[in-house]
């Protein structure tokens, strides 16, 4: 560990005004947040299958992530002597691997081989290194979860998009039902809120995609354009309403949802205390499904899609 902490002192003694909001902002745009506007932006306005193989490798990727954390159990940097680590709130749970580097490699790892447009590759290179190089000068993570996350999130991103778009081909559902029955079960032994929650992440993407590819089956705009070439006075501006729109009632019916949740999450917590994970594991279920499957109806309800 000796190395690992010369890295963090050193990054430590570099640091100004300039560099800690850079390393702040490559922080904050793998975070919740940033992570859920772009996916969902993606998934409902401008890419439907795109947005689909990205998510199914954002889950894949989280649950393997934090089951390998609360097995190995390493504790951070945070508190060391002579160690000032910054932004302490977004550092929760265990050190290995580093959650936000494995997170922003997987999302931008995906949408390199979905889009594979130069902007893309230098967006993602630059985001990936970033996130990495920010979780150390921030002193919240050793230089060896970086490492670990970056080689995960390459990896599991390829793996899941592969497994996907042969689940997507075949419609084997089987498949879907058996990673989570595997994640149900790691979840189980190993335990740990982070996971309950994550599992619940994959399960709601699992429930939502079955339910929208077979009862709701929503499309894009790009992709109606496609499948309607020869339509009469195609209106960009109308495409590009109609996606705002589908943002705009997606976005609030999704936040609409999580706040109900969490208001239930707070008014049971005294009377549920003792089921506390199995709560916030079915709030994360509803939530994801909903994003999947519950704002694509609404679209198809009023026509936006």
């Amino acid at each position: 560990m000796e190395y690992q902490l010369d890295i963090l002192m050193y990054l430590q003694s570099i640091r100004n005004e300039l560099l800690t909001s850079l390393f702040t902002f490559f922080t904050i745009c793998t975070e919740v947040p940033v992570i859920t506007v772009l996916t969902a932006m993606l998934y409902w306005c401008i890419n439907k299958k795109a947005g689909q193989r990205i998510l199914f490798a954002l889950c894949g990727s989280l649950n393997i992530n934090i089951g390998v954390k609360n097995f190995v159990k390493m504790a951070r940097p945070i508190g060391l002597k002579g160690l000032e680590s910054l932004r302490i709130e977004t550092a929760t749970g265990y050190s290995f691997p580093s959650g936000h580097t494995q997170t922003a490699t997987t999302f931008w790892i995906a949408m390199m081989t979905q889009f594979k447009k130069a902007w893309v590759y230098i967006i993602g290179i630059l985001m990936i290194l970033g996130a990495g190089i920010s979780r150390l000068y921030l002193a919240v993570h050793w230089p060896m979860d970086v490492i670990v996350g970056w080689f995960f999130g390459i990896v599991l991103s390829i793996l899941f998009v592969k497994i996907f778009d042969y689940i997507d081909d075949s419609k084997s559902y089987y498949i879907l039902i058996g990673i989570m029955l595997i994640f149900g079960v790691c979840t189980y032994f190993i335990g740990g809120e982070d996971f309950y929650k994550m599992f619940g992440l994959y399960t709601g993407f699992v429930l939502g995609y079955m339910v929208e590819d077979t009862y709701i089956n929503f499309s894009t705009e790009s992709e109606k354009k496609r499948k309607n070439i020869f339509a009469k006075n195609p209106s960009k501006f109308g495409g590009l309403g109609n996606r705002i729109l589908r943002f705009v009632v997606g976005i609030i019916s999704l936040l609409a949802v999580y706040l109900l949740l969490n208001y239930l999450e707070d008014t049971l917590a005294v009377k549920l205390e003792e089921v506390t994970n199995i709560f916030k594991y079915l709030k994360y279920t509803i939530v994801v499904f909903w994003g999947v499957a519950g704002a694509p109806a609404i679209f198809k309800l009023f026509k936006l899609a």
